[in-house]
């Protein structure tokens, strides 16, 4: 097994498979139980609609509770609701067990510190220091007790009514989720009618392998087309832990994270709800956002990609709204930084009355320029000046583009694979550019 756990985005990997077994996951919650206190301390624990997920949760609560730390299993929960619970509670952390959006045979550990926030690189590699030390500490005197507390759900919905949007009335308002099969499948419903809503579910029966199969955030056509046939106000395709979010208007335009920072920056920008005039995006987010936000007086400051890296910059900052382009928004202290499909949703409808306009309107005219993005698979990952071929075809580009156009070469935290981001103004530049990028990283042999 590896010396590393952590990627960019928490423990990833294939369900079954080192690191993602039951034992060393039995280890690694043996492990944590002592960096958050031993005996007394507890933990909130929830998964996605992957079949591994049970199996997977039943291990790391059997190390902490060996550890001496209590868990609270709430089972199928959105990634931001275990976030949410996690910061109301009484938890020393929270765990969520999902690998988001990735294909049903994969899965992952993400940990939440006792605010709701996923930890910071510095503190995950600190839980790896103790999980890989040759000596480990003897098991607790007392092991910690498990529960399953599913009605605990009920505590994040009524947050979302009665305290996020007590004022939001959809009533007489038909909305379409795509629930990914996933996580958000019990709950969207309840969310919808908590709001005077009718709700139109599709994707809502997960059997364990149908999770983002062919639907949810990778594939929104699929909930664009559904809202259409049941004619729908607005739309939302979320992934399998429910904290990506892509949004569809009542004509069946695709919304995406890059549309959705559009549209809430020119609405919160237009009466002043936006604090330092800013808006946070990845390296990743598309130019033509940049261009709009500008063009409304407005900032847009850019991270690494991760939306650890958004919230980060937030939080020092200030900030009240960022996210990226796959669907992450994050809404500053009210929503503790957190991503949250549901959550998006409700404040994007928010928005909307209180501007008096349709969905239709929302980033009305809104377009990205033209770009391309190769996601190639890599034998090895190597920082860009060990890679000459490579940087000096960037520069090359970069020269070429002059203003008009960007790139993004970057190698993935979660997949070896080498991603090449090119835009500009036009089609035949874009892939002109993507060729010389592809031909210098095959010069440089780090193509698989």
């Amino acid at each position: 097994m590896s010396r590393q756990l952590f990627g960019t985005d928490g423990i990833r990997g294939r369900a079954g498979q080192e690191p993602l077994t039951s034992s060393t996951l039995e280890a690694f919650g043996f492990a944590l139980a002592g960096q958050l206190g031993g005996s007394g301390a507890s933990v909130v624990i929830g998964h996605d609609g992957r079949e591994s997920g049970e199996t997977l949760v039943a291990a790391l609560a059997e190390g902490l509770s060996r550890g001496g730390v209590g868990v609270d299993v709430v089972g199928l929960a959105p990634t931001p609701a275990v976030a949410y619970l996690t910061s109301a509670g009484e938890y020393a952390a929270g765990i969520m067990v999902s690998a988001s959006h990735n294909p049903a045979a994969d899965n992952g550990v993400k940990l939440f510190g006792t605010d709701g926030a996923k930890l910071s690189d510095e503190r995950e590699a600190e839980i790896e220091a103790v999980f890989f030390a040759e000596e480990q500490p003897a098991p607790a005197e007392e092991p910690g007790s498990i529960k399953r507390t599913k009605n605990l759900l009920g505590d994040y919905i009524g947050w979302l009514r009665s305290e996020a949007f007590p004022e939001l009335d959809l009533g007489g308002r038909r909305i379409l989720i795509d629930c990914a099969n996933g996580a958000v499948s019990q709950i969207a419903g309840r969310v919808v009618h908590a709001f005077g809503g009718e709700i139109v579910a599709v994707h809502d029966k997960p059997d364990g392998r149908n999770i983002n199969d062919g639907c949810g955030a990778m594939h929104p056509e699929v909930a664009a087309a559904a809202l259409l046939e049941h004619d729908c106000w607005i739309g939302l395709s979320v992934d399998g832990d429910g904290d990506r979010a892509m949004l569809i208007d009542s004509k069946g335009r695709i919304l995406d994270g890059d549309a959705i920072l559009a549209g809430l920056g020119e609405l919160l920008g237009a009466r002043d709800a936006l604090p330092g005039k800013t808006v946070v995006a990845t390296v990743m987010s598309n130019l033509a956002l940049e261009q709009w936000i500008e063009s409304r007086d407005l900032r847009l400051l850019r991270t690494a990609v991760g939306d650890r890296y958004v919230a980060e910059a937030m939080r020092e900052h200030g900030f009240a709204l960022g996210g990226e382009k796959s669907g992450h928004m994050l809404f500053g202290a009210e929503h503790g930084f957190r991503g949250d499909g549901l959550y998006t949703l409700l404040k994007v409808c928010q928005e909307l009355r209180s501007a008096s306009r349709g969905p239709e309107e929302f980033a009305a005219g809104y377009a990205d320029l033209p770009q391309k993005l190769l996601n190639l698979d890599a034998v090895r990952r190597a920082p860009l000046e060990e890679l000459p071929a490579l940087a000096a075809a960037c520069e090359a580009v970069e020269s070429e583009l002059a203003g008009d156009g960007r790139t993004v070469v970057r190698f993935s935290g979660t997949e070896l694979k080498l991603r090449l981001m090119v835009e500009a103004r036009t089609e035949v530049q874009v892939e002109d550019a993507i060729a010389k990028l592809r031909a210098a990283a095959e010069q440089d042999e780090i193509l698989a």
